[in-house]
C-alpha cells in the first residue's frame, strides 16, 4: 500500500482519494479496495453512512435515517450477499440480516379527504385505475372522473423537458391527484415540493413512460405490470435487522480488510490539479496526492471544492438544494395500536388540518424484527410500539426541538386515531438531517447529462462524482450508479430520512 503516514505539511500519496463517508463514498472505496489500489477516504464528520444511520430509543435498537431500501434491480440484496448480510453465512446466528415488511397492512393517505389506504397500483402517487374504490376514497367521484379523463388527452399536455411534477400531474391528471395522492408522496418520500422537483429526476420510469406511450396512467399501467411479472410487488422494500447501520459498518470493514485507510473529522479544504494531471486533496498543514479523485459530496461542496481545479465543471453541477427535515421517533406503551390502525403508517397531504407532520411510520407495525425488540427490551410494558414521524416540507419552519414530541404525539393520535398521552411515552428521541435529502429542481436531468459529458474529458481525467444528487435519492439508486456499467440517471426513492 502506498499511502503514508500522517506528516504536517507534507505530500502523501494515495492511488485513490475518495471524499465523503456516506454510502456512495464507501461503495467506491470498496470498489478501489477491490481491485487492489491503495484507497484514502476521507469523511469530514465523526461518522459514516450519511443517511444511513442508527441509534437506541429506550432501548429499541432503531434505523435513524435511512430504513429501508427498494429490491427493484437486485442490486443491494446482491451487494447485502458479497457482504455476508443476508444471513446466508453459517455463522450467521445472531449476525445482520435481510427482513421483509409485515405483510398484509400497506399504508394510508391522510388528507382534507380523511384517512384513507393508498391506492393500489400506484406509481408517485399516481393511480393505474382512477376510477376503483381505494382511488375514489381519496379523489372523490369528480377527482376521480377527472383522473380517468388522463388517457384522452393529447400527448403534448404537460410533457416538456425539464416540467415539475405538479405541473405534469396537475394538468393530466387534476389538481385532487396532485395535492391528494402525489403531494404527500413528494413530501413525505423527497421532502420536496412537487412544484419544483422535475419529473424527471423525481421517477424516470414515470416521465419516460409518459413520453413513450402519451398517458400517465397507460405509464403507470406498464410499469406495474413490469413490476409484478419481476416479483411480488407487496414486497418493494426490504431492510437489516437489527438497523440499516449494519451496511455501512460492513462496507467500512471490508475497505480496512483490503488496506484501505478511513478517517473521519477530516474535511478537504482544497483540491488541485498537479501538472502530471493528478489531483491534489489538502486537508489543513497535510495535502494528499492521488491518481484517482472521487468526490461523495453533496453537489454545492463538489462546486466549491472545483471551482478552482476545473471550473467547467464546477459550473456545471446543478443546484439541488437540501431539505432539512426533523425526524421524532416515539416508543408508547399503547394496546390498542396492536390493531395498526394506519397500517405500516401514513403520509400526509400538505395543509391537512390539524396535522403539521408529513408521514408517519408505525415502525413496530411494519418490521416484526423492531416489534419483537421492542417486546424484548421493554418487558414491563404493556404493549410497546414505535412510532416515526418527520417533519419539515421545503419553505418550512420546522417545530422547535423543546416542544416537538408533544406535537408529535398529537399528530400521531390524529393519524392513527387513537389518543397517545404523555403518561404512555416510554422513550423519544428528536434527529435532525439537514444536508440529506436532495431537490432536483427543473433542468436537473438536462444539466446532468452536461456533466457526465465533462467527466469525459481529458482535464478531468481521474476525477468522478458521486451521491444522491447524481444517482437519485435511495439507497438502491447509489449501488446501482456504483456499478461500472450503471447510468446516473436519478431514480425513485424508497426508505429515506424523511
Amino acid at each position: 500500500m502506498t499511502v503514508q503516514g500522517q506528516v504536517a505539511g507534507r505530500t502523501r500519496e494515495a492511488r485513490t482519494v475518495v471524499v465523503g463517508g456516506g454510502l456512495a463514498g464507501l461503495l467506491a472505496a470498496r470498489s478501489a479496495a477491490r481491485a487492489g489500489r491503495s484507497v484514502l477516504l476521507l469523511e469530514a464528520g465523526p461518522a459514516l453512512g450519511g443517511a444511513i444511520a442508527a441509534g437506541h430509543v429506550a432501548g429499541v435498537p432503531l434505523s435513524t435515517g435511512a430504513e429501508a431500501y427498494s429490491v427493484a434491480g437486485g442490486h443491494v440484496d446482491a451487494l447485502l450477499e458479497e457482504l455476508g448480510l443476508d444471513g446466508s453465512a453459517p455463522d450467521a446466528a445472531g449476525s445482520p440480516t435481510v427482513v421483509t415488511p409485515r405483510s398484509g397492512l400497506g399504508s394510508r393517505i391522510v388528507s382534507d379527504a380523511g384517512t384513507h389506504p393508498a391506492p393500489s397500483g400506484s406509481v408517485l402517487g399516481v393511480p393505474s385505475r382512477p376510477l376503483a374504490r381505494d382511488a375514489r376514497a381519496v379523489l372523490g367521484l369528480v377527482g376521480s372522473l377527472r383522473a380517468a379523463l388522463e388517457p384522452l388527452l393529447p400527448a403534448r399536455i404537460g410533457s416538456r423537458p425539464g416540467a415539475s411534477v405538479d405541473a405534469v400531474i396537475r394538468a393530466r391528471c387534476g389538481a385532487r391527484v396532485a395535492e391528494r395522492l402525489v403531494a404527500p408522496i413528494v413530501g413525505g418520500v423527497h421532502s420536496a415540493d412537487p412544484r419544483t422537483l422535475e419529473l424527471a429526476s423525481a421517477s424516470q420510469p414515470l416521465a419516460a413512460g409518459l413520453a413513450r406511450h402519451g398517458s400517465l396512467t397507460a405509464a403507470v399501467r406498464a410499469i406495474t405490470a413490469e413490476s409484478a411479472r419481476r416479483g411480488s410487488p407487496g414486497t418493494r422494500v426490504r431492510s437489516l435487522a437489527p438497523t440499516m447501520g449494519a451496511l455501512p459498518e460492513a462496507l467500512a470493514a471490508e475497505i480496512r480488510a483490503h488496506g484501505g485507510e478511513i478517517r473521519t473529522e477530516a474535511p478537504v479544504r482544497r483540491i488541485s490539479r498537479e501538472a502530471d494531471g493528478g489531483w491534489t486533496v489538502a486537508l489543513g498543514t497535510e495535502s494528499v496526492s492521488t491518481e484517482e479523485l472521487v468526490l461523495a459530496v453533496p453537489p454545492d461542496t463538489a462546486r466549491d471544492l472545483l471551482a478552482e481545479a476545473a471550473p467547467s465543471l464546477s459550473a456545471a453541477i446543478p443546484q439541488a438544494p437540501a431539505a432539512a427535515v426533523r425526524l421524532v421517533a416515539l416508543v408508547v406503551d399503547a394496546p390498542a395500536l396492536d390493531a395498526f390502525p394506519a397500517g405500516t403508517g401514513a403520509l400526509v397531504a400538505p395543509g391537512t388540518a390539524g396535522v403539521r407532520a408529513k408521514a408517519l411510520t408505525h415502525v413496530s407495525a411494519k418490521w416484526e424484527h423492531v416489534q419483537a425488540a421492542a417486546r424484548a427490551a421493554l418487558p414491563e410494558a404493556r404493549s410497546p410500539h414505535v412510532l416515526r414521524l418527520s417533519y419539515g416540507r421545503p419553505g418550512e419552519t420546522l417545530p422547535d426541538p423543546s416542544d416537538i414530541v408533544d406535537l408529535a404525539l398529537a399528530d400521531a393520535s390524529v393519524i392513527l386515531g387513537t389518543p397517545l398521552r404523555r403518561q404512555d411515552l416510554l422513550g423519544s428521541a428528536v434527529i435532525d438531517w439537514d444536508r440529506a435529502m436532495r431537490q432536483a429542481r427543473p433542468g436537473h436531468a438536462e444539466a446532468l447529462t452536461e456533466v457526465t459529458a465533462l467527466l469525459t474529458r481529458p482535464e478531468h481525467a481521474g476525477l468522478d462524482l458521486a451521491g444522491t444528487w447524481r444517482a437519485g435519492t435511495g439507497i438502491a439508486a447509489i449501488v446501482r450508479a456504483s456499478k461500472p456499467t450503471s447510468s446516473t440517471t436519478p431514480t425513485t426513492a424508497e426508505g429515506t430520512p424523511s
